[in-house]
This record gives structure tokens, C-alpha cells and sequence, in this order.
């Protein structure tokens, strides 16, 4: 099993690739980002590519949509797209696992079926995951079992751990 994320082919973004991640980032979370050529780097992945700056990953960049990864939405508060758990249920979510529906206690209201979401604890409200969603807001609150989330990415794995050295 590989334990490090492998980018490959990282180099400095574009004005074209700025463009469609600008619209990307306006598009997914309603968020207007100053992204310019040179300043960031992108990298390809085996199942994705990903925006690179200051060493860290703080995007996802999959069919052509663009997501902030944990990282990103620590250094960038965003207002919409996400869900939010309970206490018992964030070291499952943060140990990768999917988001069950018993374990949600709120939701953006524009959330729907096959949406990018982000998971968030309920104290703080600090992201923990970024995963799909498996149901629309309305019957994640509905529904006491089931998956609701569909796990992508979490405090801890390869896209959070990569750039940080011992």
C-alpha cells in the first residue's frame, strides 16, 4: 500500500488554468479566489490534479470541478456546500470513513445527490472532510440510517499529509 501521494509533472499554473480555477472555486463554493499564473503550481495525481501553493494542497481539480481540499478550507472560510456532524461522529470521519446519516445533525440547505460536500464538526465548525454526497440535504436530515457521504478526503490521508516534512 502506498502511504505518500505521488504528483507528478507540478509546475507553475497558466493564465488559462488561473481562469478556469478562478471559475471553478466561483462555481463550487460561490467564492471569488485571486488566482494568478505563477503564483500557484498544479500537479497531477493518478485519479486527479491538485493546486499547489506554499508546498501544500489546497485544491482538487476532478471532471473538471474544482473543490478545496481540508487545507484549503482552514485558510479559506467558505459559507455553503457543507455538512455538519456531530461530535460522536468526527473520529470516524477523520479516520476516513463514510459519513452515515445517523451521524449528521445539519446541512447546507442547497446540498444535493452527487454534490462535492464538505464535513464539518459542530463546536467549531473546522473542516474535517471532503467527500460526495449520497443524498440531498433534506433526507440526510430525514433518514436515521444509511451512508450519506461518501469519504474523498480527510485530515490525516496522503492529500493532507503531502509537503510536510519530518
Amino acid at each position: 500500500m502506498v502511504t505518500e501521494l505521488v504528483v507528478k509533472k507540478r509546475r507553475p499554473i497558466n493564465k488559462k488554468e488561473a481562469r478556469f480555477i478562478k471559475e471553478g472555486f466561483l462555481t463550487t463554493h460561490n467564492l471569488e479566489m485571486p488566482i494568478e499564473a505563477g503564483k500557484y503550481e498544479v500537479g497531477k495525481t493518478e485519479d486527479f490534479d491538485v493546486l499547489i501553493s506554499k508546498g501544500n494542497i489546497i485544491a482538487i481539480i476532478n471532471d473538471k470541478l474544482v473543490h478545496l481540499s481540508v487545507r484549503g478550507l482552514l485558510a479559506t472560510p467558505v459559507d455553503s456546500g457543507w455538512v455538519q456532524v456531530d461530535m460522536g461522529a468526527v473520529p470516524f470521519v477523520c479516520n476516513g470513513a463514510n459519513t452515515m446519516s445517523a451521524g449528521i445533525n445539519d446541512a447546507s440547505p442547497e446540498v444535493i445527490k452527487n454534490q462535492y460536500v464538505w464535513i464539518r464538526e459542530e463546536n467549531h465548525h473546522k473542516p474535517l472532510a471532503i467527500g460526495i454526497a449520497l443524498m440531498d440535504a433534506k433526507e440526510m436530515l430525514t433518514s436515521e440510517k444509511g451512508k450519506a457521504i461518501k469519504s474523498l478526503h480527510y485530515i490525516g490521508d496522503k492529500i493532507w499529509n503531502y509537503g510536510i516534512k519530518d
